[in-house]
């Protein structure tokens, strides 16, 4: 039997912010950061985790169904434990993180530091 390939994770992900002010608060967030049907996705990890505490890497089968669906899953999972919305847990586990937002605070530090 052999071993599972390693993930590889972007070190950058593209978080793409919309003009009006209005919009940033209007948009689903996962939408500023994945594509619709990325968005969708994103969304169905973070209500699953919610609700079971962890998503064990054999269990997105519960929710995707589709060959399309499982390649998207891969990509956002990647791109969701890059950004620090998710980290590994125990027994190769996913569970919420709360690094997304450091990171996001830390740029907003940097910006306020240019305005002084």
């Amino acid at each position: 039997m052999t071993m599972p390939r390693r993930p590889k994770y972007p070190s950058q992900v593209i978080i793409r912010i919309p003009k009006d002010v209005v919009n940033v608060y209007e948009t689903n967030i996962f939408e500023l950061i994945f594509s619709k049907e990325e968005a969708r996705i994103a969304q169905i990890i973070v209500e699953y985790i919610k609700k079971n505490e962890r998503l064990y890497p054999d269990e997105y089968k519960e929710f995707i169904t589709t060959p399309s669906d499982r390649a998207r899953y891969f990509r956002v999972l990647r791109k969701m434990v890059s950004l620090g919305m998710l980290k590994r847990g125990k027994e190769g586990s996913y569970i919420l993180s709360d690094e997304f937002a450091h990171k996001l605070g830390a740029m907003i530090e940097n910006w306020r530091a240019i305005l002084r």
